[in-house]
């Protein structure tokens, strides 16, 4: 599950009536799409890359995710790793699957404040097990994050993510912050860092861009580097989201 903190003020003023998206990246972005806006987030998709112990694990899904608002500062989330695939090779191993993941449901909320500078948005959900491993997780498992974000000179943005997460799979914390800013007058980029512990554990860094290739289609790609042996060697991938008014 990729999230996404983008340089939020500037991506508002390019993308004209669009809202802010929430993928790429770890985190999710400040604001709700608005009642009755449908919006559609694709991976094209979404990888990883792992070698441990002699053994290369890489695995991919075209993750979805559709936002419906059902109010300004409100909005409804349905995601499913709609196809993927995981091949593992080394050490006299070769297997590979491909298939359906699991689903999840959320729900998000971004109060309107009186700051132009300063936005948050909080976001409950949890997952659907709709599928068996190793492509789905097979239990019930829920999360609770927020988002701060900063809007600063130059059209450039700060933010801090924060997640918690607990269920059948195990519980843990995901804390990420990033730095977002322009590369051209529709084109963004952003730099981030994440740190997690028991099932979200995670010591990573990486950096994404996107691009408003018309007012309401975003394309983006990014990647993140692990930092230490116990986290995956490269996640990224490219993407796109489009809104329906």
């Amino acid at each position: 599950m990729m999230f996404t903190i983008l340089a939020s003020a500037s991506m508002s003023a390019w993308a004209g009536d669009a809202p802010e998206y929430d993928r790429p990246g770890i985190g999710f972005s400040t604001s709700t799409v608005g009642k009755g806006v449908f919006v559609w987030e694709q991976g094209l998709p979404d990888g990883s890359r792992d070698r441990r112990d002699g053994i290369t694990t890489t695995a991919w899904t075209a993750d979805t995710l559709l936002r419906l608002g059902l109010s300004a500062t409100t909005e409804l989330q349905l995601g499913a790793d709609t196809w993927g695939g995981l091949r593992v090779r080394g050490a006299g191993i070769r297997e590979s699957d491909t298939g359906g993941g699991d689903g999840s449901i959320a729900l998000k909320w971004a109060p309107a404040l009186r700051s132009e500078q300063f936005s948050l948005a909080v976001k409950g959900g949890a997952t659907l097990p709709w599928d068996r491993a190793p492509l789905g997780d097979g239990g019930h498992d829920y999360d609770l994050g927020v988002t701060l974000a900063w809007a600063l000179p130059a059209d450039t943005s700060l933010a801090f993510y924060a997640d918690r997460q607990w269920g059948d799979n195990g519980g843990g914390w995901l804390f990420s912050p990033s730095y977002g800013f322009p590369l051209g007058e529709d084109v963004s980029g952003y730099v981030e860092g994440g740190y997690g512990t028991g099932v979200q554990y995670m010591r990573a860094a990486g950096a994404g861009v996107t691009w408003m290739a018309t007012p309401r289609l975003q394309l983006d790609a990014s990647f993140l580097r692990g930092l230490d042996a116990e986290t995956t060697d490269w996640q990224g991938g490219v993407g796109l989201a489009l809104y329906f008014d």
